[in-house]
This record gives C-alpha cells, sequence and structure tokens, in this order.
C-alpha cells in the first residue's frame, strides 16, 4: 500500500493495513481461506482503490490540472532546443509496447487518441471493465518501467507524477 500510495500519511497507511486486516479476520471466522496470500493481495488492492475513490470521488482522476500548479521543468542538461517531454513520454511508452506488447499498444493509442473507454470497449466487443482492468495491467508495466530506468526522460516522468 505504501508504495501505491506514496504521497500518504502514515497514520493513513496504518489506518488502511488495518482495515484490510479486519476485513481478512471477518472472512475467516466465516469460512476457511483456501489462499490467504491471494486474499490479502487482493483486499490491499480494494481498501486502497476505496480509499482513494472515497478522497477523490468517482470523477477525481479526471479534474483538469489546477492552474496554480506549474507544469515540471525539462530535466536540467536538456540542451538549447526545448523538448516537448510530455511528447516524448508518449513515444517512449507507445515504442515500449510496440516492441513488447501489442494489446497494450492498441490500448496506449486509444489513451493518448484520449477516446472514451467506452467506445473502445465497444469497439472491441468486450465490457468497459474490462478495457479499463486492460489498461491498469498496461500502467503497471510503465510504472515498473519508470522505477527501474534511470534517465532524465524517467526522473521527470516520476516528478510530473505522470507514471
Amino acid at each position: 500500500m505504501r508504495r501505491k500510495l506514496k504521497a500518504a500519511p502514515a497514520d493513513t497507511l496504518e489506518d488502511l493495513a488495518r482495515e484490510a486486516m479486519v476485513t481478512l479476520f471477518r472472512l475467516s471466522r466465516r469460512e476457511v481461506l483456501a489462499d490467504p496470500d491471494a486474499l490479502v493481495a487482493t483486499l490491499v488492492d480494494r481498501v486502497r482503490v476505496d480509499h482513494v475513490r472515497r478522497r477523490r470521488g468517482p470523477s477525481g482522476w479526471m479534474d483538469p490540472i489546477p492552474e496554480k500548479t506549474p507544469l515540471p521543468e525539462p530535466p536540467a542538461g536538456a540542451g538549447a532546443q526545448a523538448i516537448d517531454m510530455l511528447e516524448l513520454f508518449r513515444f517512449v511508452v507507445l515504442e515500449h509496447f510496440k516492441q513488447h506488447d501489442a494489446p497494450c499498444h492498441e490500448l496506449a493509442e486509444e489513451f493518448f487518441a484520449e477516446q472514451s473507454w467506452t467506445a473502445v470497449a465497444r469497439r472491441a466487443q468486450v465490457r468497459h471493465g474490462t478495457v479499463i482492468r486492460r489498461w491498469s495491467r498496461c500502467t503497471e508495466q510503465i510504472r515498473e518501467l519508470a522505477y527501474a530506468q534511470r534517465g532524465p526522460l524517467w526522473e521527470w516522468a516520476r516528478a510530473a507524477r505522470i507514471v
């Protein structure tokens, strides 16, 4: 939970962990747990998601960036040539998926084209939730890549909280 909610205070993380443990305890009292490790992982993820939803509401992720918050500057030493870091990030993400994961590449193209997931689901003839879960797995790959990679682009992405 700490890795996913970096900005959360320690007492909030402790409360969320307690919430997950109480739920696990209640479930264990009702029936025998077949796979406790998987259940704990699922519970922690659901508690984390519920916490974010409670704080931000269902439309919180789509809120525009407040104008008072300045966007991060390109990394030092970028040279005299202006670099559009967001466009560079998009290019790197698309190239990574093109080489390593074709389904994620298609979803990334839809995401960067700002298509609605409902429209994407209709075209792919799958449920809306399925598309969101697939994209979530894809973004997890990019987050893992960002944590593993070094360099000005990844430092900028972490500072901009894009990943």
